[in-house]
């Protein structure tokens, strides 16, 4: 295959993606069938199926796609500072914007759960292995300079994993549900809460 064919297939799985990505948004994954994005897209079912098996792979594609987009931002924005407290700092920060700017990938997990689990499941799995290797390398540098109290390093994957848990539910119960309004303003307040506990 040459480097045109293999653009060219990007290319179209771009647009399934991107048309598949607003007709998900606006009705859900249930509701959403692949003659839907076929319309969407003006070309035939047989299109899609070549790239794709079903809906549910292609909206696997879809939030891989926001995924990859948010670790993208988080990953950008954390490499312009040099201390892992800084990092840590703003990763908390980061993250939780540009899930606010990503948030199909909680609304249409949030409504279909059940309905989806096996999807979901796998897409939780992806996203959580993503964030606790990118934590556990800042908390590894924190400890290399000695920024941490000396018992983080016994327990970095641990403390890792928790912190990536934590923040997950701040993520589901302050962006998804809208407990507090106005609460993106104090992410500072929240992030301290993890950063004092590592410095002690």
């Amino acid at each position: 295959m040459t480097k045109i064919e293999i653009n060219k297939e990007d290319l179209i799985k771009a647009e399934i993606i991107a048309a598949a990505r607003g007709l998900f948004q606006k009705y859900g994954l249930i509701k959403t069938t692949m003659e839907d994005i076929a319309r969407a897209l003006n070309k035939g079912k047989s299109t899609l199926y070549y790239y794709y098996k079903n809906k549910e792979e292609i909206f696997e594609a879809v939030v891989s796609n926001e995924i990859r987009d948010v670790f993208q931002e988080i990953r950008s924005s954390v490499e312009n500072v040099s201390s892992a407290e800084e990092k840590l700092r703003i990763y908390f920060t980061t993250a939780i914007k540009s899930v606010q700017k990503k948030i199909l990938l909680y609304q249409i997990m949030k409504g279909e759960i059940g309905e989806n689990l096996k999807t979901i499941v796998n897409l939780k799995y992806k996203m959580d292995n993503y964030e606790v290797q990118f934590i556990r390398e800042i908390l590894s540098l924190g400890v290399e300079r000695k920024e941490w109290v000396s018992e983080i390093e016994a327990d970095v994957d641990l403390i890792a994993y928790s912190i990536v848990s934590a923040l997950r539910g701040i993520m589901v119960d302050l962006v998804v549900e809208e407990r507090f309004p106005h609460w993106d303003e104090r992410i500072g307040v929240l992030s301290e809460v993890f950063l004092r506990g590592l410095k002690r």
